[in-house]
């Protein structure tokens, strides 16, 4: 099946990741069902940090959704991200960042966006954690029709993480980007989780996603809800 080539993916950048020192966060996902219907959904999300010294640091993030329903694929997306970020005082700093996006059920080939930006962490603490940044990206689209489009686009991104207890947690991700060129073009994401550690490395969690592309003649607004297995090693 198709879904079980892109957990090899999955794995090999896990098993690669050892040969660095890397905080690393995977989140794995799979549902299948069969009689009157028969579906089969995975999904997973790989995080790796890694600190380069006291004021550097690299960030990659991967994540893939896959969904087979009566032997027809309705989602297949793929994401990657790459962020290299400078400490310029305790709570401003500089990065510069590169996000690919591939989804064959859009409108859209692929995507690619890339560019500096700023970030300032508002809040630092046992607690919680907020920290918000924004950028000039260069943006490319190849859509499945064959034609692109290349623009300057603005990049905004929020990270809220809240602690209740030392084994119940929060977060909430928002970006958007947008054309400075087409203001009709625009992309928004929402990503809402609450991870329970059952011991120090395992965890369940639960997701909410909301991914909406303004300009497209398919469906805005993709959304859905995950139940997965949290490892952090």
């Amino acid at each position: 099946m198709r879904f079980l080539n892109n957990f090899f993916i999955i794995g090999l950048i896990t098993t690669s990741s050892y040969a660095l020192d890397i905080d690393k966060h995977l989140e794995l996902s799979y549902v299948q069902t069969s009689g009157n219907t028969n579906t089969t959904t995975f999904s997973s999300k790989l995080e790796g940090t890694a600190a380069l010294s006291d004021t550097e640091s690299i960030r990659a993030k991967g994540s893939m959704l896959y969904n087979e329903n009566e032997n027809s694929t309705s989602a297949n997306k793929y994401n990657l991200e790459l962020d290299y970020n400078h400490m310029i005082t305790k709570k401003l700093y500089s990065n510069i960042g590169i996000n690919y996006i591939k989804d064959e059920l859009s409108d859209y080939d692929y995507r690619l966006n890339f560019g500096p930006g700023l970030g300032y962490k508002f809040l630092e603490d046992k607690t919680q954690t907020l920290d918000i940044q924004g950028g000039l990206d260069y943006a490319y689209d190849r859509y499945n029709n064959g034609l692109k489009d290349d623009y300057l686009a603005g990049r905004t991104e929020l990270n809220y993480k809240y602690r209740f207890s030392k084994s119940v947690e929060f977060k909430q991700m928002l970006s958007y980007l947008a054309s400075f060129e087409d203001s009709e073009k625009y992309f928004a994401v929402s990503d809402s989780a609450i991870g329970v550690k059952m011991t120090e490395n395992l965890s369940l969690g639960v997701s909410y996603n909301m991914d909406y592309t303004n300009k497209t003649e398919k469906e805005k607004l993709d959304t859905k809800f995950l139940t997965s297995l949290i490892v952090d090693f």
